[in-house]
């Protein structure tokens, strides 16, 4: 090669090196600036915040792993990231499901949120309630009267409590940290309505607040066969039927439309009796808190005759015991009801899965005379 095309040649490769630099530059500049805050939580230098947010990711992905690997049936992978087996050979979801589960259920659920939660370690749990002591005066030398607790036992045999989420197969195969913000909420919400449901209305005979025959009910006056005939005067002897010794933690739960109903109660002089429009949440009735909760009646039901309603109690007397263990499998090929309740989805044909989580918990209710009352509208 002569001189006069060497020349041109290291010309060249510097105009080349000019064009091809800055652009591989550029690209490597963005994709270490995409990965900052886990090279710094690798590295040093990384802020709290940044670190925090690096490791809930990294927690969200090993749940997506999870998900695809139980999807793709690699149980050997599925095994490696399970948090263990329960007793009948389910793989445990890794813990950061679990636990977002259980905060978001407590966001959702009025019965978690407000009812005593009982960690359960077995199955089966004995759990002891007492009655109060009795207290006395006495002179100086005189002998104190003994006096003990009456102790009873409720017994929490853990249930199963499923959900399907119906899902398109491109979202497993794809799960990513959206997916299972997606998925533990939609799980929550509806494991939240069942408990709910389970709490106040029951699952089984005798179950929940309203079918317990313990419960004393206040009855409307004859005539008054409908939600939106509510007194105060029903809501005070609602109160009075309740222990005094329940009275400092009770709190009315109800729908919110029929609250509306109460919302509508005026006085003579047209105001209304429980919340002027300008006031804000959360409301009280006879300075005892509201809390609102679809699984109770709503002003909109066709029959309502004979029907509860309203219940008043103090919920630290309803035991919810949570094993705090979650499960989750996969179905490609059932056919399953929608959202709707109606609609029947074949997931082989519509080209979707359904993902089933399980949960174990119980619900029972103590000292049921004393701590729960429940209003019932006239059966004519």
């Amino acid at each position: 090669m002569d001189e006069q095309a060497k020349k041109e040649q290291q010309e060249l490769v510097k105009e080349v090196a000019g064009i091809v630099a800055p652009s591989v530059a550029d690209e490597v500049v963005k994709r270490l600036s995409e990965n900052r805050s886990a090279r710094k939580a690798i590295f040093g230098g990384a802020s709290e915040k940044e670190v925090a947010n690096s490791e809930l990711i990294e927690k969200k992905m090993k749940v997506a792993d999870f998900i695809k690997a139980l999807y793709n049936k690699d149980f050997a992978s599925v095994k490696a990231m399970s948090e263990g087996t329960t007793g009948d050979g389910g793989f445990l979801v890794p813990t950061y499901f679990a636990s977002e589960v259980i905060r978001l259920a407590y966001v959702y659920g009025v019965a978690r949120a407000n009812s005593r939660v009982v960690p359960m370690t077995g199955q089966i749990l004995k759990y002891p309630t007492a009655s109060t002591v009795t207290g006395y005066r006495i002179g100086e030398g005189f002998t104190i009267t003994a006096s003990k607790p009456t102790i009873t036992q409720t017994t929490l045999t853990a249930k199963k409590l499923a959900v399907l989420v119906p899902m398109s197969v491109e979202l497993v195969q794809d799960a990513n940290v959206d997916v299972v913000d997606l998925l533990t909420r939609l799980s929550a919400e509806a494991l939240a309505k069942i408990e709910d449901n389970w709490a106040f209305n029951g699952l089984a005979g005798g179950e929940g607040i309203i079918q317990n025959s313990s419960v004393p009910s206040v009855i409307m006056t004859s005539g008054n066969t409908t939600y939106d005939k509510v007194t105060l005067d029903n809501l005070l002897d609602m109160i009075s039927n309740l222990d005094e010794s329940a009275i400092t933690n009770a709190k009315f739960y109800m729908s919110l439309s029929v609250f509306n109903s109460i919302r509508k109660i005026q006085t003579n002089t047209g105001y209304p009796i429980v919340q002027l429009p300008g006031q804000g949440m959360p409301a009280t009735l006879w300075n005892i808190p509201v809390v609102f909760t679809r699984a109770l009646p709503h002003a909109t039901d066709q029959s309502q005759a004979g029907k509860a309603f309203i219940v008043l109690a103090d919920l630290n007397f309803m035991l919810f015991g949570d094993r705090r263990q979650y499960t989750v499998d996969i179905s490609r090929d059932a056919t399953v009801i929608d959202t709707d309740g109606e609609t029947s989805l074949n997931l082989f044909a519509q080209d979707m899965v359904a993902l089933r989580v399980i949960e174990r918990v119980d619900i029972e209710i103590a000292e049921a005379a004393r701590a729960f009352v429940m209003l019932k509208t006239a059966a004519s």
